[in-house]
């Protein structure tokens, strides 16, 4: 990354800079960079469909419709695939591990109970809360465990997109806001196109999809020049 920048070999980027693709506008001041990004990946998906069904025969401008649609489902279901990231940016890692000191200190309670058992007491109540203090006991060390592994496994996620930045990180989950964040502009810009896709078809009969000797569209900074960084500065350098 950003070879011959004086950050070159960058080992990272910071995943804030997908929110950013809707901030680079077209001429029309409407179409985003992440329209375009979404739309070279309809085709690219389209024509990944087309070579996998060469051999049937229909019409091209139906085939070509669907193929188009298919590569659109691909990318609006990646915030269906994605809906557990959604569930985590959600929840707070604090709140959660403070609800687990709460459980284990009424475990604390369920044990001081134990003590005025008596040889001569006979019941089930003594039996049944022996059993349920080590099923609880049990339980809990499993979900430290699945807690401790969670919380390495999203440091990894974080270092591989941040990098050395990862430490800066204040919120441990924050990772996972990003993302949805990213996925509800994501879903948006999906409606878009596909509405821009059933107006030119259902009008002119003419396929949005963009030629392969195409040139890109103009594209301005929507901020202030003085805003501008350039993509060097978003990457984390080793």
């Amino acid at each position: 990354m950003n070879v011959g920048t004086n950050r070159g070999d960058a080992k990272a980027f910071k995943l804030e800079t997908l929110l950013k693709l809707v901030d680079i506008k077209g001429t029309d001041g409407k179409t985003t960079l992440l329209h375009f990004v979404v739309q070279e990946i309809i085709r690219s998906e389209g024509a990944g469909a087309e070579s996998a069904n060469e051999n049937v025969k229909m019409d091209s401008k139906f085939n070509e419709d669907e193929f188009k649609k298919q590569g659109l489902q691909v990318v609006a279901g990646l915030s269906r695939d994605l809906g557990n990231v959604k569930k985590a940016a959600g929840m707070d890692s604090d709140v959660l591990s403070s609800y687990l000191s709460k459980l284990e200190t009424g475990l604390d309670k369920v044990r001081s109970v134990l003590q005025y058992e008596k040889p001569e007491v006979h019941g089930n109540f003594f039996n049944s809360t022996k059993l349920f203090l080590k099923y609880a006991e049990d339980e809990i060390v499993r979900i430290k465990a699945d807690e401790r592994k969670a919380l390495y496994l999203v440091k990894e996620v974080t270092e591989y997109f941040h990098g050395n930045a990862a430490k800066e990180e204040a919120h441990p989950l924050r990772i996972f806001m990003i993302v949805r964040d990213f996925l509800s502009i994501l879903d948006l810009v999906c409606k878009e196109v596909e509405k821009m896709h059933d107006k030119i078809v259902g009008g002119s009969g003419r396929s949005f999809r963009i030629p392969p000797n195409a040139s890109l569209p103009v594209l301005n900074r929507y901020n202030h020049p003085k805003q501008d960084r350039s993509s060097d500065e978003e990457s984390s350098s080793p």
